[in-house]
C-alpha cells in the first residue's frame, strides 16, 4: 500500500499506510467543533485525543503572567492531545479551533490499543512527535541566533509553505492568526511584534490584509530576508 497524498505527508494520517490509516480512522468518535472553540484545556486531567480530519486549530500556552504563546499550528490529518493520552499527565497546552472542526475524539485506552497492535502506528508517531520537538528547538536557535524581524521571517516562511496556497499575488496563511500570535511562536511579546512586521513590510516581504490573514508576495524574498 502506498501513502495517501490526500493528507499532508507530515501529519500522521499522511504517514500511514492505507489500510492502518483506514484502521485508525475506524476508531474512536466523530465530533463537530465551532469557531474560537477550546477543544482541549491546560492543566486539564482528561487524556482523549483528537485526530483532525477537516479544519485547523491552533496550540497555545499561557503563562503565570496571563501571557498566552502560539506554540503551533494543527491541520487535518494532525493528531493533538497525545503527551497526555501516553503519559497520563495534566495538559501541557491549549487547543483553540480557527474556524469548523472535525474529528475524531479517541480515547487513551482506544489509542493505546491501538498502538499494540499496530506498532508500525507508534513508530510514526514517535516520528512525529520527534519533528515537533525539533521544530521547537529550532525556534530556541533562533532565538539566540537572528534578530527579532528574521526569527519571525523564518517562523512565516515555515509556516506558509507548510500550510499556505499559492495565489495570483503571492502565498497567503488561509488562517486567522493575529501578527501578535505568529511572532509569539519566535517567542515574541506583542510590541516586539509590532517591530518586527513594521521591518517585514518595510522590506516588502510580507503585507497584511483583512481577516487577520497575511499576505507574502515573494516568499523566495522572505526565505532570504530569513536567512534561510
Amino acid at each position: 500500500m502506498t501513502q495517501d497524498p490526500g493528507w499532508p505527508s507530515n501529519s500522521l494520517l499522511g504517514r500511514l499506510r492505507d489500510n492502518t490509516r483506514q484502521e485508525l480512522l475506524n476508531i474512536g468518535t466523530v465530533v463537530r467543533y465551532t469557531a474560537d472553540r477550546e477543544v482541549i484545556e491546560q492543566d486539564a486531567k482528561d487524556t482523549h485525543v483528537l485526530l483532525l480530519l477537516d479544519g485547523v486549530v491552533k496550540v497555545q500556552t499561557t503563562d503565570e503572567t496571563g501571557d498566552t504563546a502560539l506554540l503551533a499550528i494543527r491541520v487535518a490529518g494532525d493528531l493533538v492531545g497525545e503527551m497526555a493520552a501516553l503519559d497520563q499527565k495534566p495538559r501541557s497546552a491549549t487547543v483553540v479551533t480557527c474556524g469548523d472542526v472535525v474529528a475524531k475524539l479517541i480515547t487513551s485506552g482506544e489509542l493505546m490499543a491501538f498502538l499494540h497492535r499496530r506498532n508500525d502506528v507508534f513508530v510514526e508517531l514517535i516520528g512525529m512527535i520527534n519533528d515537533r520537538l525539533r521544530w521547537a528547538n529550532q525556534r530556541r536557535r533562533d532565538f539566540l541566533s537572528h534578530p527579532a524581524a528574521e526569527r519571525v521571517a523564518r517562523v512565516l516562511a515555515e509556516v506558509v509553505q507548510t500550510y499556505g496556497r499559492e495565489e495570483a499575488h503571492g502565498w497567503t496563511l488561509g488562517i486567522p492568526l493575529t501578527e501578535v500570535e505568529l511572532a509569539s511562536i519566535a517567542g515574541m511579546k506583542p510590541r516586539t511584534a509590532e517591530k518586527a512586521f513594521s521591518d517585514l513590510r518595510k522590506a516588502g516581504v510580507v503585507v497584511s490584509h483583512l481577516r487577520r490573514d497575511v499576505l507574502v508576495p515573494d516568499l523566495a524574498g522572505l526565505r532570504k530576508f530569513a536567512g534561510f
